[in-house]
């Protein structure tokens, strides 16, 4: 970014401050009012506050201005109208002393419980190319909409406590300011990231061999009949007759045990659903693209041939295009396919229910105690775009590049230093290395923002 681009990106985020403002916690009537106004957090009189601004080094070297504190929301408005920083941030702690240099010094208080999202934690270095702006902010919307799930149904927050935060760029923050949580040390608030990540998770905890009235088996153990023979077995292959068994419902000889998920709340709820829609994927599916998904997640080979992985696969493709089979899947009951032990759910379940359903967040964020936060209603450096804040609700029709930007159409002379596109305001706008084109103020700053371009 050359100073004279770096000029008019400053002038222009001071015109944003200007006009933005600062608001506290609104009364329901007032949120329209100030939904444009930068979100002050509650008791930020006693939180750290660190800006990046325009100087000489940005943007090759970002420095961070910290340990700041303000009083008044007013100090705050002034600050940012005067300085129309490029980043702005809050500490998600409470201090007794912000301000204070030495973080020994600042007497911790509490901090509130945050998540980070992004597309860096779900798509690899090497595959983000393939993928466009948008098609990123549609997957890290998914991954939110999993986490939100999480936190209300599995953790009990009210949705009140759940503060939603667009970050500006390509992902998420959620805040969940609750007395409850403010006293979490990094271990507890690593053991949440755990939860709704699945890292840890112990899917035999979820399976259960009930055992039928009159057998001789314990419960857990996975029973098998014969069809031939009906020699009841814990082997896949018959030991009188050598053909192969299958898991032995209530339907059977008035002994045996059926496979089922027995806990339906939390993960087993959640294993259930990502089974569930995993089966409905593949009955979707054309039969060549769902036989090779299969064989994928069972572990056989293209060149098997027709022998008892082949079989399962088949197997497995034919109760997916049944739904009535599919619904008692859905109520837990995973004796519905023959042949399927107790060890192939738990791979099935492992590598499809949990893939579906855990939710990827940035663990070091939430385990640290005394993060910078970006501020709500501030403008990002590296986009333009606002660090929106939402209501829950809101998520499902947020649109980043219709609702968060900051910036209008005027029209402004750009010269391309690198190949770059972004869709804006339902207009998509492109620029090609070396090329001179005049496009509206707000994709002339995202371009800027990005070091693809630079004013003429």
């Amino acid at each position: 970014m050359n100073e004279k681009t770096k000029r008019f990106v400053r002038r222009k985020f001071g015109e944003y401050y200007e006009r933005a403002g600062v608001r506290g916690k609104e009364k329901e009537k007032d949120k329209e009012k100030e939904k444009d106004k930068v979100k002050v957090p509650r008791d930020f009189w006693r939180r750290e506050w660190g800006f990046v601004l325009f100087d000489s080094h940005f943007p090759a070297r970002l420095v961070m201005r910290r340990h700041k504190a303000f009083a008044t929301r007013e100090e705050l408005a002034n600050y940012l109208r005067r300085n129309a920083p490029a980043h702005a941030y809050y500490s998600t702690a409470l201090y007794k002393n912000p301000a204070a240099a030495k973080m020994s010094d600042k007497g911790w208080l509490g901090a509130d419980l945050i998540f980070d999202l992004d597309a860096d934690h779900l798509v690899s270095e090497a595959e983000l190319p393939k993928f466009s702006y948008e098609d990123l902010l549609r997957l890290v919307k998914r991954e939110t909409e999993k986490l939100l799930d999480f936190l209300v149904s599995d953790f009990g927050f009210r949705e009140e406590e759940v503060e939603l935060v667009f970050s500006g760029s390509r992902g998420y923050h959620l805040h969940v300011r609750s007395d409850e949580v403010r006293g979490l040390g990094s271990r507890e608030r690593r053991e949440i990231v755990d939860y709704v990540g699945a890292t840890g998770l112990e899917i035999d905890r979820f399976l259960e061999n009930r055992t039928v009235s009159g057998g001789e088996f314990r419960s857990g153990e996975e029973l098998r009949r014969c069809r031939y023979c009906n020699k009841i077995t814990r082997r896949l292959a018959c030991p009188v007759c050598g053909r192969e068994t299958a898991i032995l419902t209530s339907k059977g000889r008035g002994r045996g045990g059926s496979l089922r998920i027995s806990n339906l709340d939390g993960w087993g709820k959640r294993l259930l659903r990502g089974l569930t829609e995993f089966l409905h994927e593949i009955a979707g599916q054309g039969e060549e693209e769902s036989l090779k998904e299969l064989k994928s997640v069972l572990g056989v080979g293209e060149g098997d041939g027709v022998g008892e992985g082949e079989k399962r696969v088949r197997e497995m493709l034919k109760i997916a295009k049944d739904e009535a089979a599919v619904e008692r899947i859905g109520r837990g009951l995973l004796d519905q396919i023959p042949g399927f032990s107790k060890s192939v759910w738990r791979e099935i379940l492992s590598k499809v229910a949990v893939r579906l359903e855990k939710s990827e967040s940035d663990a070091p964020v939430t385990a640290d105690t005394k993060r910078l936060i970006r501020l709500p209603g501030s403008l990002h450096g590296k986009s333009s775009l606002v660090v929106k804040p939402l209501g829950i609700a809101e998520l499902k029709d947020f649109e980043p590049l219709e609702d968060a930007v900051a910036f209008g159409g005027s029209p402004v002379e750009v010269r391309a230093l690198r190949k770059a596109a972004v869709k804006m305001k339902g207009e998509r706008y492109e620029v090609k290395e070396g090329e001179v084109a005049v496009v509206p103020e707000c994709a002339a700053l995202y371009f800027f923002c990005r070091g693809a371009a630079e004013i003429l």
